[in-house]
């Protein structure tokens, strides 16, 4: 069975970009107090590519779901207001 993380965000989680002292690119995702994801590269040939490929299909996604969340949020507004 794969593992399956669930985010669910809070106030001061947060998600950026750094390099390591080789000058290897990774994305640090810190979430709550003790949980830290981080996306690298490593040595393997190809890995910059795989890397560059899933952050973008991960940007895209991230974008598709912030809209869809402003949606709920629209939507939740609406039914607020109307109550």
């Amino acid at each position: 069975m794969p593992l399956r993380v669930i985010v669910q965000p809070r106030f001061g989680d947060s998600a950026q970009v750094s390099t390591d002292q080789a000058g290897r690119p990774s994305m640090v995702i810190e979430v709550g107090q003790n949980a830290v994801a981080v996306l690298e590269i490593d040595q393997e040939p190809g890995s910059a590519e795989l890397a560059a490929h899933f952050a973008r299909d991960l940007a895209r996604n991230a974008i598709r779901f912030s809209q869809i969340c402003d949606e709920y949020m629209t939507k939740e507004i609406a039914q607020e207001a109307s109550s």
